[in-house]
């Protein structure tokens, strides 16, 4: 394994900075240990995502996390063992204490942080390493640096970039032999909400060949724009069905009065009332059962996004079941996820009330309903997919070192 003069230079230096008196550490459990770093542009929703896949696949195994920057990480151990300790300095006697305390099978570094004298005696104590979700596009690496980067990345056994652009920039840093590959982006993802089969198929049958469209989270103040969205949408396709999930679920007796005085035939879920032919609106009983109602719905409008101020529901939850999304431009509490299906064309944004009625009328085709479920739940399984493959490269960095250069 190479090393470059500075990064010599640097060692020796960490070698002799002084040490601080040691921190209190929490006990290492027994069995095996998985250390997980958080560096620069890690994000909670990603970490989220492989903790809990790692414990979903061996519940025997402890994780250790440390971070450049402090991260929200509150949920981070509902399913498991997380164990939290500051990351060391960079002086070779308090990274061996660390070490030493620790006794890490693997470790896994997420983002851009690459602390040279941690990452070198981390590899010289023979435990595997493995880089994930790196973006380095447009950094400007001194010349003098170069070397010393480069040999700093050649001690991980596999590094997966955020992209093609990182790729290329990483591999022109360590050589041709270094074992960067284009892994893709952690995402933020959504497990898909639960149904009951049965009752799929029961009412997939009742709907056979009807249009239906969807509005989820529905607040009072845009109740009004989603039925007339609705009686417009009906002129082209009279036997369309909305399905009207509240934001209030207790405001549903009431609309359904309202409606039905207006002329329009509903349904209650709460009454155990069906979507028959003649049904135009069904009113859902809450949100115990969206999973059911994604999976029916082609189409799905996101309430409290028309108007600012409201919580909304998070759009990955549709794109996840393929319904295609349409939404106002108030992101709310989901900025990320939607800015993140916007880019990949995968949401039909509306501006108003009235662009939110010339939507619905034009997704009513359903090949073009079609082409954004798609984009959606592409746009939000491959994150789901990443974080599968990083945690099954970094298991067996654990079980076999020598297997987890040949994790596909």
């Amino acid at each position: 394994m190479g090393r470059s003069l500075a990064l010599s230079l640097y060692l020796f230096l960490a070698e002799r900075s002084p040490m601080a008196s040691a921190p209190e550490r929490a006990p290492r459990p027994q069995g095996p240990l998985v250390w997980i770093h958080a560096g620069e542009g890690s994000r909670t929703e990603s970490l989220q995502q492989l903790i809990r896949r790692t414990f979903r696949d061996r519940p025997d195994v402890a994780i250790l996390l440390t971070e450049t920057s402090p991260l929200d990480c509150g949920g981070f151990d509902d399913a498991g063992s997380v164990l939290r300790d500051g990351l060391p300095p960079e002086n070779l006697s308090e990274i061996r204490a660390f070490l030493d305390h620790w006794r890490p099978e693997a470790a896994l570094f997420v983002g851009s942080t690459l602390p040279p004298a941690l990452i070198a005696e981390t590899a010289t104590t023979g435990i595997q390493l493995v880089l994930a979700d790196i973006r380095m596009v447009g950094e400007r690496i001194p010349f003098w640096r170069r070397g010393m980067v480069g040999s700093v990345l050649a001690r991980f056994s596999r590094i997966l970039a955020q992209d093609p652009e990182t790729v290329d920039l990483l591999s022109k840093l360590g050589g041709r032999t270094l074992p960067v590959e284009l892994g893709g982006r952690i995402e933020e993802t959504t497990d898909p909400l639960p149904y009951l089969e049965p009752e799929r198929e029961a009412l997939a049958e009742m709907l056979r060949a009807r249009p239906v469209w969807m509005a989820v989270a529905c607040p009072e103040a845009e109740e009004e724009a989603v039925i007339a969205a609705h009686i417009h949408a009906m002129q082209h396709a009279h036997r369309l069905l909305l399905i009207l999930s509240l934001a209030n679920p207790e405001r549903g007796p009431e609309l359904a009065r309202k409606l039905t005085n207006a002329g329009l035939i509903v349904a209650e879920r709460a009454e155990d009332q069906d979507p028959r032919p003649e049904v135009q609106v069904l009113i859902t009983d809450g949100a115990t059962e969206l999973g059911l109602w994604y999976r029916l719905a082609p189409v799905t409008f996101m309430g409290s996004t028309l108007l600012p101020g409201g919580a909304g529901r998070n759009p990955a939850e549709p794109a996840a079941l393929g319904s295609a999304i349409l939404h106002g431009p108030n992101a709310g509490a989901y900025p990320d996820a939607y800015a993140q299906l916007i880019a990949a064309r995968a949401t039909r944004p509306v501006a108003s009330a009235e662009g939110l009625a010339g939507a619905v009328e034009d997704l009513i085709a359903p090949d073009k309903a079609a082409v954004l479920a798609h984009n959606a739940w592409a746009a939000t399984s491959g994150g789901a997919e990443v974080a599968e493959r990083v945690v099954q490269i970094m298991l067996s960095a654990l079980d076999d070192p020598k297997s987890a250069k040949a994790v596909a």
